[in-house]
């Protein structure tokens, strides 16, 4: 292996650790969407035992969303991927690495997620958080009228 390629490795390692650390192993799985476009996109998912729970991303997972960043710039021009999936389960983890030519060029790697997590999971219902309660307060008629 190259040394890029280590590096690589050793990133998908640390958010592996980080995710199971952080929502342990008392689950069907730990799955992670990451679109690298730009930026990070990252949205992370756990198979309970009846279904599959979308997990807000807080402030203490942006130490994972910086790791993942860093795939961006360690491998050569080449070989920067578009996005990737780590998928943790029974005390080991795989991950796919999605390059631009494995993606339609309209589109990102993940913009279907639910077909992904249905790929790991099953045909499980996925459960999405309540709005955070400062949702709840902006008005009814949306952003765009205070700009006015």
């Amino acid at each position: 292996m190259k040394d890029w390629q280590i590096e690589m490795a050793d990133i998908v390692h640390d958010v592996a650790c980080n995710l199971v650390h952080k929502h342990g192993v008392d689950n069907r799985g730990i799955l992670v969407l990451a679109d690298l476009d730009g930026g990070v996109r990252y949205s992370v998912y756990v198979g309970r035992q009846r279904f599959v729970e979308y997990i807000f991303v807080t402030e203490d997972e942006f130490k994972n969303v910086d790791l993942l960043d860093d795939l961006r710039f360690v491998p050569p021009a080449g070989k920067v991927p578009l996005g990737i999936e780590i998928f943790i389960k029974d005390g080991g983890a795989s991950s796919k690495i999605v390059y631009p030519q494995d993606v339609p060029e309209d589109q990102l790697p993940y913009d279907d997620r639910e077909s992904f997590v249905i790929s790991y999971f099953g045909d499980f219902p996925i459960r999405y958080p309540p709005m955070p309660s400062d949702a709840q307060k902006l008005p009814r008629s949306g952003w765009r009228t205070k700009m006015r």
